[in-house]
């Protein structure tokens, strides 16, 4: 029988973790967050010039989210078409959990976005708004901001590191496309975001974070049964 073995929950589990550790203690104590910020806001005149650009907020913000939203219509459509169809019947429970993990990823951001209410570098006097600048663990306590913390655009992104999943499924060498593609769309439009005032460099991260761990752990629990077979030989033990 074919298992998800030790070295796939070491290489997607526990590395990924040790790795969000190590970022996130390397932002805070040097405060990246701020010298970013700092950065993109000097670069506009000391505001947010780019802010209701057509480019940034047509093109990567709205358009950014629609195109995921798109996405994610059309694996709706093919998971229930494949509840029905006897060709795709096989691929309805990998389809159901690329819906699930993409959708569910954005939703938990969005959930932690508004429980933690963090704010956004526009909230801040230094860069424009009424809040005394802190760092964003001192904002988590604090509670008074916008609701910014992860990036809740840039999941528009991150959340299709499903598709990588939905890949070791089925052995695919593409796999590693679904892996590649969602962290540059992430990456891109939580880079937009920024340059926007929007969020700092650390929402970002965190909400790559939410989406990882939440496709990983929905993949665990769909096909961690002796009985399926899933993955490459690399990523499996007997």
């Amino acid at each position: 029988m074919v298992t998800i073995g030790n070295r796939f929950l070491v290489a997607h589990f526990l590395y990924p973790l040790l790795a969000l550790g190590v970022i996130s203690v390397g932002i805070t104590s040097v405060d990246v967050d701020r010298s970013l910020a700092d950065y993109f806001y000097s670069i506009q005149g000391g505001e947010w010039a780019w802010e209701n650009s057509w480019l940034a907020e047509t093109f990567f913000h709205k358009g950014g989210r629609f195109a995921s939203v798109l996405l994610v219509l059309a694996v709706l459509v093919l998971s229930i078409v494949a509840q029905l169809n006897q060709l795709l019947m096989p691929h309805k429970k990998p389809l159901l959990y690329l819906l699930l993990a993409t959708a569910g990823g954005s939703l938990l951001v969005s959930v932690f976005k508004s429980l933690l209410a963090v704010s956004c570098p526009w909230e801040f006097e230094r860069y424009g708004g009424h809040l005394l600048y802190t760092g964003v663990v001192e904002q988590i306590f604090l509670r008074n901001g916008e609701g910014c913390f992860p990036a809740g655009h840039a999941s528009a992104g991150y959340a299709w590191v499903s598709a990588y999943f939905f890949g070791v499924y089925y052995q695919s060498k593409w796999r590693w496309l679904g892996l590649v593609i969602p962290l540059l769309a992430g990456m891109v439009l939580g880079l937009v975001q920024q340059i926007r005032g929007a969020h700092f460099i650390s929402h970002d991260v965190w909400s790559l974070a939410v989406c990882w761990f939440f496709s990983f752990g929905l993949f665990y629990v769909f096909f961690k049964s002796p009985s399926e077979k899933l993955a490459a030989p690399d990523l499996i033990c007997q």
